[in-house]
């Protein structure tokens, strides 16, 4: 197996570890999971800790949802990309929010030894970027219908799709992706107000 293909196979098998039982877990039982020898790790990651750093930023990539967008079926009107998106937004704000919930404890940051390489700093704010570049590129082809740059309405997607993600019921309106695009798109007021 190449280098980077068991790095990856060690930090898959990680993430269910590290879900379950938070940054304490064994390099024993990471082994196990990803069925190689204990010592194999250490060739792929110079700490446990790089390990765990590597483990978290990989469950955060936003790949997934990238895809989804990306996957959108070309001949959607208007109002149906816009729930579409706000679905794949919704979803990807769910999934981030489930992932953060199961650390049951604060990460420390990564110290490397004297000499070791340097984990970069997770940075939530590349994928937040990332995923309204993605809903800006699934906007484009209706650019002419918008008001505002598509960029600018992915990023009030985005928003939208936050804010409704707190506290409301699973039966409120506005809860449905259908609702809230329809608000997106023709306001708050009835008709011709």
């Amino acid at each position: 197996m190449a280098p980077d293909e068991r790095r990856q196979a060690i930090i898959d098998a990680t993430l269910p570890l590290l879900l379950a039982q938070g940054p304490d877990i064994s390099t024993r039982e990471i082994a196990h999971a990803a069925c190689v020898a204990e010592g194999t790790i250490f060739r792929a990651f110079e700490t446990k800790q790089e390990l765990i750093h590597a483990t978290m930023e990989a469950a955060l990539r936003p790949d997934s949802a990238l895809a989804s967008l990306a996957g959108l079926p070309p001949e959607q009107r208007l109002e149906q990309r816009v729930a579409a998106i706000l679905d794949v937004l919704r979803d990807e704000i769910r999934r981030t929010r489930s992932v953060f919930a199961h650390f049951t404890r604060p990460i420390i940051p990564h110290v490397p030894p004297a000499g070791a390489r340097s984990c970069p700093p997770i940075n939530p704010h590349e994928s937040k970027a990332r995923i309204a570049e993605g809903a800006a590129a699934a906007l484009e082809p209706y650019a002419a219908q918008l008001a505002v740059p598509t960029l600018i309405a992915a990023q009030l997607l985005s928003a939208l799709a936050f804010a409704t993600s707190l506290g409301l019921a699973d039966d409120h309106p506005i809860n449905q992706s259908s609702a809230l695009a329809d608000v997106v798109l023709h306001g708050i007021a009835k008709g011709d107000s």
